[in-house]
């Protein structure tokens, strides 16, 4: 039985089926380890998985490294998309893109060690992508990598692969990154007024790390969202212990609001935050408005970016958490509502490896939806809902026909939340486009109906509306701080409604008052013991026994609000596509699943509600 212990797991083993003369360095021990990969390396030619390179303090395992005769080929593999008849690791510039440098300098240091460890043996490196221009050519290809758990580590089996034949064609980019590597290597990198290469710069960190020494590197963008920071009283931050030796904050002034904090959506390129730093500035209050404003004001229904931005400093400085409605702007657009309103989510994710031969890596699939809906009387219904998770199974045509189902009977206005349902409609457009399906034209139209799509000049007579402009245009509560996920965005509604707060915090949901397809007699609202609510979130059980829905959602973000909260779902989703589990277990997942959607349709529903009613239309 074959097994790989990759990190990028199952493209990490695909990488390395299309090496099947490769040997895998599994021994426990790194001193074990070391030895095996120097032993093979004396060999006039070898491939290795998982070699161990030692060099004074410097210790790499490299995912692929190849030897013929007197040089080596070093193989990153990473789980990143590549367009190879497109995609460049250079900015417009010239110079390495910032979106590659952290998978390029992980490259230029395991070439480094190599270099100094075998200097008689030259050296070219290589990233391993999964390429979006190639085409799957093989049904079931993501079946032949299955995750089990081996020895209480998640390994990838790949037991039945015999031969790179089996695997079609390649899917997987091998791009030459030396000259990328070169220049990072020669690259200067600053710390603390002092100048270094790459190799300076390792010895000085290896140093530190031998004599517990501390370098702060500055304060600047990249802060933001810092990985070692933490609330918890009983662990130790690092943000905070950097930011109190560089700023000179005390507790307390690092737990007012931060200048990261504010919103910074529809900026563009505009850097808001370097500016500030660079004057000594570190808070949200230290904002002024021309740091924010652009030169031109368009004008804009509602609030516009600017007025939102100034709307949270000031709430922010005063504490002030009453909720702003612009009611002009909300009252405008509930006009032009056509009953019965239909709110949908969509769950989605994007596989490196296909399952369907034709399809590429990292195209879209659309695995569920959820959708309620609300009449002319208020009337809310749990009323459609679709989820495929057969394995192997392409599912998006089959998707679209339900939606097109669920939606079709009326003309009713449609909701969706940011862009993301909009984005993956078009995308199953041109996937229809492509395919033989002999409804195609007509699930086409259906598509194009309630969509958009700018680069066409296209808006459809239904296009969906977007419940997520209408929150930046016409709704604020300082809980949101700087977010407008739809995760912070139901919590803040909650606490602005008294009439959201009295009825479901009562067992309303899955009555015949308000009909649910997944749950009974359901309490949304519990007091949290601090005069709010606990989010209805986290009423629910996790997907993962042990792990907050949430938390995976923030392992998933991107950066993009719209799919920071679906992070769950899609590890759940990808967990049943390539994990063996007992039929109760798959169950299971699909009972949560089923659960987690349905609440994200309840979500929006709720926050028109609460508007509604503080409109006085309730």
């Amino acid at each position: 039985m074959h097994w790989s212990r990759s990190p990028e797991y199952p493209v990490g083993a695909l990488a390395r089926a299309y090496h099947p003369k490769g040997v895998l360095i599994d021994e426990k021990s790194t001193e074990a380890a070391i030895a095996k990969t120097r032993q093979y390396l004396q060999l006039d030619n070898c491939t290795l998985f998982e070699a161990a390179i030692q060099h004074g303090p410097y210790l790499v395992r490299t995912d692929i490294l190849i030897k013929k005769g007197t040089h080596l080929e070093l193989i990153e593999v990473k789980a990143k998309s590549f367009d190879s008849s497109s995609d460049s690791f250079q900015a417009k510039t010239g110079a390495i893109s910032n979106d590659w440098k952290p998978y390029l300098y992980d490259v230029a240091f395991q070439e480094m060690v190599l270099n100094l460890s075998y200097p008689e043996l030259t050296v070219s490196s290589y990233l391993m992508l999964a390429d979006k221009s190639k085409r799957a050519t093989i049904d079931g290809l993501n079946q032949k990598f299955k995750m089990v758990s081996k020895n209480g580590r998640v390994a990838i089996e790949t037991d039945y692969i015999e031969s790179p034949d089996e695997l079609g064609a390649v899917i997987l980019t091998k791009q030459n990154v030396t000259s990328e590597v070169q220049w990072l290597k020669d690259e200067t990198i600053q710390l603390e007024s002092q100048e270094y290469n790459l190799a300076s710069f390792a010895e000085k960190m290896a140093e530190g790390l031998q004599s517990n020494k501390k370098y702060y590197v500055g304060i600047s963008k990249h802060c933001n969202g810092c990985e070692y920071d933490s609330d918890d009283s009983l662990l130790q931050s690092g943000f905070k212990e950097c930011w109190k030796h560089q700023t000179n904050f005390t507790d307390d002034q690092l737990k007012q609001p931060l200048l990261f904090e504010l919103w910074r959506g529809y900026l563009g390129p505009k850097d808001i935050i370097t500016p500030l730093i660079t004057r000594g500035d570190y808070s949200l209050k230290d904002y002024r408005e021309e740091d924010y404003a652009p030169k031109t004001q368009k004008p804009t229904p509602g609030y516009s970016p600017t007025e939102r931005r100034t709307l949270q400093i000031q709430k922010s400085i005063s504490n002030d958490i009453s909720p702003a409605y612009h009611e002009d702007f909300l009252n405008e657009q509930f006009l032009q509502f056509n009953y019965p309103l239909h709110f949908i989510d969509f769950e989605t994710t994007a596989l490196a490896i296909p399952m369907h031969a034709g399809r590429r890596p990292y195209e879209s699939i659309a695995f569920q939806f959820s959708h309620h809906t609300v009449d002319q009387s208020g009337k809310i219904t749990h009323q459609t809902q679709w989820l495929d998770t057969n394995i192997g199974v392409f599912p998006n045509f089959e998707f679209v026909r339900q939606l097109k189902s669920a939606l079709g009977n009326d003309n009713g206005s449609i909701f969706r939340y940011h862009n993301h349902e909009n984005t993956i409609l078009n995308a199953i457009y041109r996937q229809l486009a492509e395919s033989n399906e002999d409804d195609a034209t007509e699930l086409c139209e259906f598509i194009r109906t309630i969509t958009n799509n700018k680069s066409e000049n296209h808006v459809g007579p239904r296009d969906m509306i977007d419940l997520y402009r209408l929150v930046l245009g016409g709704f604020y509560h300082l809980s949101m701080k700087g977010s407008n996920s739809i995760k912070d965005v139901l919590p803040a509604a909650i606490q602005a409604s008294s009439y959201l707060q009295n009825k479901y915090s009562k067992p309303v949901y899955g009555t015949n008052e308000i009909k649910s397809l997944n749950l009974t007699n359901h309490t949304w609202f519990i007091p949290d013991g601090s005069g709010n609510y606990v989010s209805p979130y986290k009423t629910l059980p996790a997907i993962f026994e042990g792990i907050a829905n949430e938390k995976l959602d923030e392992l998933c973000a991107d950066g993009e609000e719209e799919l920071n909260d679906g992070g769950a779902a899609m590890m759940a989703y990808a967990k049943m596509q390539f994990t063996e589990m007992d039929q109760e277990a798959r169950a299971r997942y699909r009972e949560a699943l089923l659960r987690y959607c349905e609440l994200d349709t309840l979500a929006m529903v709720m926050i028109y509600e609460g508007w509604k009613h503080h409109l006085g239309n309730l």
